[in-house]
Order: structure tokens, then sequence, then C-alpha cells
């Protein structure tokens, strides 16, 4: 019998807790603080899958790497972008340079004052013709006739061949076919394998 003193304490201590909370809720949903933000705000931010992709400053070589990690960049900000000019102010701005920062600055001054801005596919179809090399191809290709293994390891070797025939634009049933003139025959063999995949 000498626990009930002891569990009656333990209630009534409960309840007076259970209302001074009751009361101290009301007070908050009646007078909500200012300062503290919602949870849906809290919570709705976006989040930065892939980190911005700075400046391409005109070096023709470094185009092909700028550029691709600028389009995942801008797929993935997608619904960031309000329009057309948002993507378009958001591209151009990271052109830089003597040539890239002169060719940036005329294109938003055209369209700034013709008030019509390109959609994001006329956008990459107009920044490749005038920045992408016109002789990656060419250059590709060649590299692959004359590429040798040395003292590479075979699955970076094949690695890098893959990359370069499909720099190249090759096919793969052109690509499998430089490959064949590939040395070691273990290395014609992966590079088959690669191409049928």
């Amino acid at each position: 019998m000498s626990l009930q003193p002891d569990i009656n304490s333990l209630l009534h201590n409960m309840r007076a807790q259970i209302q001074a909370l009751t009361t101290q809720l009301a007070e908050l949903q009646a007078n909500p603080p200012a300062t503290t933000p919602s949870v849906e705000k809290k919570f709705n931010k976006k989040v930065e899958v892939i980190a911005d992709p700075v400046a391409f400053k005109g070096d023709r070589a470094q185009f092909a790497k700028w550029w691709i990690k600028l389009q995942i960049w801008v797929k993935a900000n997608w619904d960031a972008f309000a329009d057309d000019f948002e993507v378009a102010t958001g591209v151009l701005s990271r052109l830089k340079g003597p040539v890239a920062g002169r060719y940036a600055q005329v294109r938003l001054q055209e369209c700034y004052t013709a008030g019509v801005w390109p959609t994001w596919d006329n956008l990459k179809v107009e920044i490749e013709k005038y920045f992408k090399p016109q002789a990656e191809g060419n250059w590709a290709r060649q590299q692959i006739c004359s590429f040798k293994q040395g003292n590479m390891r075979m699955d970076d070797f094949v690695t890098r061949f893959l990359a370069l025939s499909i720099q190249g634009g090759l096919g793969n049933e052109h690509g499998g076919a430089a490959g064949t003139q590939c040395e070691p025959p273990h290395c014609r063999t992966a590079l088959s394998a690669g191409y049928e995949k």
C-alpha cells in the first residue's frame, strides 16, 4: 500500500505538466513567433546536385569538359529557371575571356534589344557551333589510328579507346573495325566486347 501515494503524486505531477504544455501550445498557436521560419520553408530548399561549372574562358581544348558539366548543371537545376531568359543569361554569363566573353556580351545585347531569348535547345546548338572544336572528330580518329597500349593497364586502354571513338563520332561498327588494328590480340577482344554491349 505504500506505493499508492507515490503513484498518486506521480499522476498529479504528470497532469500538471500536461496542463502547462497545453497552455504553452495554445499561446504559441495564438501568437506564433515572427522570426521562426515555417517547417515548409525549411524543407523546400533546392538541393544542389552538381557544382556550378564556373566560367568557360575560351580555351577550346577545355570546351568539351566544361560543356558537359554545364549541360548537366542546367538539367539538374532546370526547375530553378523560370524561363528562357534565366537559362540564357545563366549560361551566357559563364562565357569569359576575349573571344567567349565578347560573344556573350554581343549575344546578350542582341537578345535584350530584341526582347527574345533563345530556348535551351537552340542555345546549345548555337554555342556548340561557335566553340566546339570542328577538328575534334578528325583528331580523335587520328589518335585511334596511332593509339598504343604501351605500359597502360588494359582496362584504362579500353576506356580511353572507347572515349576517343565516342569523341570522334565513330559508330560501333567503325570503332570496332579501328580496334581490330590494336596490339596485343587480347586488347582487340576486349575492345570488340566493349562495342557489343
